[in-house]
């Protein structure tokens, strides 16, 4: 006991990588086609692009079978931006069974107006800041017991990682190593006890946490997990007809949840207004930096400096949304942390309450 305590305590002063929200380019697409492939082939290339590119910027899966997308998908090139042509080593095969040879076309599509194109239809927007989320999975796929792992070559977790990124979801396996084996029992994620993994959790730093396991039944294959977001968890259960769908299944109920919380429909219209004031901000590159930190947020539609003070300034802003989801986006990088007070009355309308945080002190 005292070897496997000591054990522990050296373990927990190794360095472990921090996850905290991560910042995407949603809007980058490559695809690879023959080298010979025509204006058909290259236009066939980027609708289904711009169907990822759609998917990824709303959260919802289902996103492309709506009638207005459908008709903007007949035309894809208006909503990309420039393309170019790399070689590729990768070889098709025609139907005659002989190998071609291919280039890769990587595409950036104008963000500008698919997100124009979403707020036109009263469809929700997704900015690249998202959650990461640490997913604990109990697999019992092939009968063996086993928990997906960080450096897992094994087809469930290169089915869940290459799909979660296609999603634009960031997801992060545990590491598996010697201080997630002590602290860590597979009875434990197959029996989705989530409260039991909190505290080996924790070194993850995730913004969310699924605790989930693999199973099969005759030729189904489901999977069951909860989903943990802030004080709020959600079982799911989902099913498919192999291995691959059923990770893609997993990772669609999870974009699905994310996106209900940090999706916002962007409509200036319907755009709510309140005040923030923000400390340890004194001097003018600092207050710049700031202005540019809440420009860059989905959520907020028009930042307005209202009074600078010798340590903190005041904002007015419009934001479509709820103050609510305000606080969950700003929650996702510490560049704002809550002060005590977050919420106090001023004598025009509600004011929040933050403190900015350097990028130096991360």
């Amino acid at each position: 006991m005292a070897v496997r305590i000591l054990v522990a305590f050296c373990l927990s002063c190794l360095v472990v990588p921090a996850f905290a929200a991560r910042t995407l380019d949603l809007y980058s697409e490559q695809a690879v086609l023959a080298q010979n492939a025509g204006q058909d082939d290259q236009d066939d290339a980027v609708a289904e692009a711009l169907d990822r590119v759609l998917v990824r910027a709303t959260g919802n899966a289902n996103v492309t079978e709506l009638e207005p997308i459908v008709a903007a998908l007949e035309n894809p090139n208006r909503f990309l931006s420039t393309f170019r042509f790399e070689r590729s080593d990768v070889t098709l095969t025609n139907v005659l069974g002989e190998s071609v040879p291919t280039k890769r076309m990587i595409m950036q599509f104008d963000r500008g107006a698919v997100e124009q194109l979403l707020i036109d239809n009263g469809l929700p927007v997704w900015g690249g800041k998202r959650p990461v989320t640490l997913i604990w999975l109990a697999d019992r796929l092939d009968g063996d017991n086993h928990i997906l792992s960080d450096s897992d070559r094994a087809a469930s977790a290169e089915h869940l990682k290459e799909y979660a990124n296609e999603r634009g979801i960031p997801l992060t396996l545990p590491l598996m190593d010697l201080d997630d084996t002590l602290n860590v029992d597979f009875t434990d994620v197959y029996g989705l006890f989530a409260d039991n993994l909190a505290a080996a959790s924790e070194r993850y730093q995730a913004d969310a946490v699924v605790v989930g396991r693999l199973s099969r039944q005759g030729g189904e294959y489901q999977a069951s997990f909860v989903f943990q977001l802030q004080d709020e968890h959600r079982n799911y259960q989902v099913s498919a007809g192999n291995r691959a769908d059923l990770m893609s299944a997993v990772v669609d109920q999870i974009s699905l949840r994310l996106a209900n919380q940090y999706a916002v429909v962007l409509d200036p219209t319907l755009a709510g207004q309140l005040s923030l004031r923000i400390t340890s901000v004194d001097n003018l590159a600092t207050l710049a930096e700031v202005e540019q930190y809440l420009q860059s947020q989905n959520l907020i539609t028009r930042v307005t400096l209202r009074q600078v003070e010798p340590n903190a300034v005041r904002f007015d802003l419009e934001i479509s949304g709820s103050e609510a989801q305000l606080r969950d986006i700003l929650a996702l990088d510490d560049r704002l942390t809550q002060a005590d007070g977050v919420l106090i009355d001023s004598r025009d309308n509600s004011e929040l309450l933050y403190q900015w945080v350097a990028a130096s002190a991360f």
